[in-house]
């Protein structure tokens, strides 16, 4: 779910141990279009999802192998959250100048771009104005750099990344970040066993050089209980939520 140019290198010698270590899987990663095609492909030996999908509709189709720990700022083991970003140089600076703005949001189904941040703000009795799907967590950061959205939310990996890799960087600033969730879970077909692919990522993770693991930002994998994903609240779509705007 972080596939940076910058990264390509250090996930094909991610995937180049695990393979190792299971003793069977493609050649080379892919780079699917279509997600929900892909994460319900009967050949499926190893792919990552978000939390909303997963509990929307894919968990009772994959088998749920492992989550990833990126080590996030005042994250437990396992769980990530959103940073809310705002121009670096605009008019708003805290979460309550919020009210009525135009929010950017990658897509619906997005967890840590969409129901996060929307739950989030509800808690907070902020009611935006207007939403404008983007497509993906880049987008929306542009979306607000370039005036056609006031504020968005990216995941905190996500950022992290822009912040590491893109020039852009110093022209958004963060106001706030959300109640943090289970993070990305990796998952497999079916007719795949779960626990030895979950050992395999461990294993693999080990054993990776550490400029490899550095630049992958995965400090570990943990096993969180499917129900977890399952019980987080999920926030009404945005046509409900914008649709008097």
């Amino acid at each position: 779910m972080y596939d940076r140019p910058e990264l390509r290198a250090a996930h094909a010698a991610f995937w180049d141990q695990i393979r190792s270590e299971l003793g069977y899987g493609p050649q080379e990663l892919s780079t699917p279009t279509d997600l929900p095609a892909f994460w319900r492909a009967p050949d499926l030996v190893l792919g990552q999802t978000c939390g909303l999908p997963f509990r929307s509709y894919l968990w009772p189709d994959v088998n749920y192998v492992c989550t990833p720990d990126y080590g996030l700022p005042d994250c437990p083991k396992g769980y990530y959250n959103s940073v809310i970003l705002v121009r670096n140089t605009g008019p708003l600076h805290e979460i309550s100048d919020l009210s009525r703005r135009t929010f950017a949001y990658n897509e619906a189904l997005s967890q840590s771009g969409w129901a996060g941040p929307i739950t989030y703000l509800n808690m907070l009795g902020i009611h935006l104005g207007a939403g404008r799907m983007t497509g993906a967590h880049l987008n929306s950061i542009t979306a607000v750099i370039d005036g056609t959205a006031d504020v968005c939310a990216v995941d905190a990996q996500t950022y992290r990344l822009f912040q590491r890799y893109d020039p852009r960087a110093d022209l958004v600033r963060e106001i706030g970040r959300t109640t943090p969730t289970p993070a990305l879970p990796m998952i497999c077909s079916l007719h795949y066993d779960p626990t030895p692919i979950a050992a395999a990522l461990r294993n693999g993770l080990n054993k990776l050089t550490s400029q490899h693991r550095q630049d992958l930002g995965i400090e570990r994998y943990v096993m969180l209980d499917v129900a977890t994903y399952r019980y987080v609240n999920t926030p009404p779509s945005p046509d409900e939520v914008f649709d008097k705007n």
